[in-house]
């Protein structure tokens, strides 16, 4: 067998694999959903006992007679077995209730249900089958916060607050979507009756008593014995764990005091630039009062989540137009923007970019329709270029529809390529001159600058040993958001997705550095369009393989031609 066929077999099998013990992968793959994940410690045990023998499988392999595809194929898989291989050493220092980590999950439960089928009999008891597992993933829920607490591990004080939002919040949107919106759905098909009944029934008996015994975990007994500091190094084997989240995401180890002195340089000089363009607008106060005025102005506050929506709209509008200069290749899925459930947006800052899928080929802006008088929207033109064009969406729909890679690479998800590359494209958008309101270039800075203070604040809280209380500080002193917001970001950093916050800046640099580096190399040949396609076209990966695959790229006839 050829060193490439036994890649694709490999491959061909950890897709099996996915397909099999993911919701959303199947849901992506256009395949039925037939059950839920599982969220057990003998599941990560058995996915960690799986990914050991997808690295001894690979150790088999001679990687020197690889093509470039199969090449980059076998870097992938072997860093998703690693990942896989950690994970298991990380389960109990993760928490399955906290807005991010337990939160998203419950919340693509909720998706997963409302795209399914329930007009005949047989797609109605596949739905009822889907709900009970609902119960039985709470149950999973519910045990494994118990779990964590009889071995110490316990959210923070100060989480508890968003942790009883959350899950009040999805047990509101589970009652809705069972109870309403589905039995409307079925309501004109064949044993329409009968089914509404009986789902009706499982959720009185199951779903909303396991949100009960969850809600009940986290009462005042339990804030009672849980810890008042945050951060992942306080818990047992959490500074390896911090380090070891840290490699998964970047490709590589990286010393977190040096991530956190890279902060405050990015900080340092990002402030000078934003000094520089409140004295060209004649504002004669201090920082403080500048960003003061921008949270009340009028101008930057939406008073409908429709204006929220308008005002992204308004900003694609303008970029579209300068695309095809900076890129060759742009996805066929269309784009748009949709609120987040309202059940989930209590405990997150901003949103999320939606993949398409089979069943509903459209890449979204999820955003936080809430709490709109204290979201100003002066950043507005930033984020939604990180999010769909040209950022998230470019990326990740161009992954989604490519056919030239194998398809368990549409499922690969690698943060600090994904949120490193939309950081980047926002950027771009300053070279494509669409921050010429001064506005909103400050807007944009200001962007640059809340990602640049988390690598003080993430590796503070979770290495260094800083406080809630001096993070908050560090964050009110350097960045537009308001306190209510630095508060959430505080906990998510802290309680919920340690390390994920590095991704954006670390992401950005790296992003930076390699089209330095190209530049470099090929000097006038540099053609800013093919590196794009070069970056992205080949989908996601560590940051660390990008690295090879584009060396590799310039040391191609395709490259020195660029």
């Amino acid at each position: 067998m050829s060193a490439n066929v036994a890649i694709d077999r490999v491959a061909d099998d950890f897709l099996a694999h996915l397909r099999a013990t993911s919701a959303q992968v199947r849901r992506r793959s256009g395949l039925p959903v037939e059950r839920l994940d599982d969220l057990s410690y003998e599941a990560a045990q058995r996915e960690a006992a799986y990914c050991r023998d997808g690295l001894a499988a690979l150790g088999d392999i001679p990687a020197g007679d690889l093509d470039s595809e199969r090449w980059l194929l076998a870097r992938l898989l072997r860093h998703s077995f690693t990942s896989g291989v950690d994970a298991e050493a990380d389960y109990w220092l993760t928490f399955a209730v906290t807005p991010y980590s337990g939160g998203w999950v419950l919340a693509g439960v909720h998706d997963v249900l409302a795209s399914q089928p329930v007009a005949t009999p047989a797609e109605q008891q596949a739905f009822l089958r889907l709900v009970r597992d609902y119960a039985r993933l709470l149950a999973q829920v519910a045990d494994k916060t118990e779990q964590q607490a009889a071995r110490g591990i316990r959210v923070p004080v100060p989480a508890i607050p968003g942790v009883r939002a959350t899950l009040a919040g999805l047990r509101n949107a589970a009652d809705g979507l069972l109870r309403t919106a589905t039995p409307a759905r079925a309501s004109t098909a064949a044993n329409g009756a009968a089914f509404t009944a009986e789902l009706h029934a499982l959720v009185e008996s199951a779903v909303d008593p396991a949100y009960v015994r969850l809600l009940g975990i986290v009462d005042e007994r339990y804030a009672a014995a849980a810890p008042e500091d945050v951060g992942l190094g306080r818990l047992p084997d959490g500074t390896a764990s911090y380090r070891r989240r840290i490699a998964r995401s970047m490709g590589r180890a990286l010393d977190p005091t040096a991530i956190h002195e890279r902060g405050l340089a990015d900080v340092a000089a990002l402030e000078v630039r934003m000094l520089g363009i409140r004295d060209a607008l004649g504002f004669r106060g201090s920082r403080e009062e500048f960003h003061a005025g921008l949270r009340v102005d009028p101008r930057f506050l939406a008073k409908t989540p429709e204006e929220v929506e308008r005002r992204y709209l308004d900003c694609m509008a303008r970029i579209e137009p300068v695309i095809p200069r900076f890129f060759s290749r742009c996805p066929a899925s269309p784009y748009a923007v949709r609120r987040v459930d309202p059940a989930a947006e209590a405990g997150m800052t901003f949103g999320y970019y939606q993949v398409p899928t089979p069943t509903d080929p459209v890449g979204y802006y999820r955003y936080n329709g809430s709490n709109l008088e204290s979201r100003p929207l002066v950043s507005a033109a930033h984020l939604i270029y990180h999010e769909l064009v040209p950022g998230h969406h470019f990326q990740l729909a161009l992954e989604f529809e490519a056919g030239h890679v194998h398809p368990l690479r549409k499922h690969l998800y690698y943060g600090a390529f994904a949120e490193g590359w939309a950081e980047y494209a926002a950027g771009l958008a300053e070279e494509m001159g669409l921050y010429d309101d001064p506005y909103d270039l400050y807007g944009h800075l200001a962007s640059e600058l809340f990602v640049a203070t988390r690598l003080v604040v993430d590796t503070g809280l979770n290495a260094l040993g800083w406080s809630l209380a001096q993070a908050r500080a560090f964050m009110h002193e350097h960045v537009l958001e308001p306190d209510a917001l630095i508060a959430t970001e505080t906990l998510r950093y802290s309680t919920d997705l340690y390390g994920q916050a590095l991704d954006y800046r670390l992401g950005f640099h790296y992003f930076r550095d390699l089209r330095r580096r190209a530049q470099a190399a090929l000097g006038a040949r540099f053609d800013i369009r093919r590196f794009h396609d070069t970056v992205i076209g080949s989908g996601g990966m560590p940051l660390e393989v990008l690295a090879d695959h584009v060396d590799r790229f310039l040391r191609t006839p395709s490259g020195a031609a660029a």
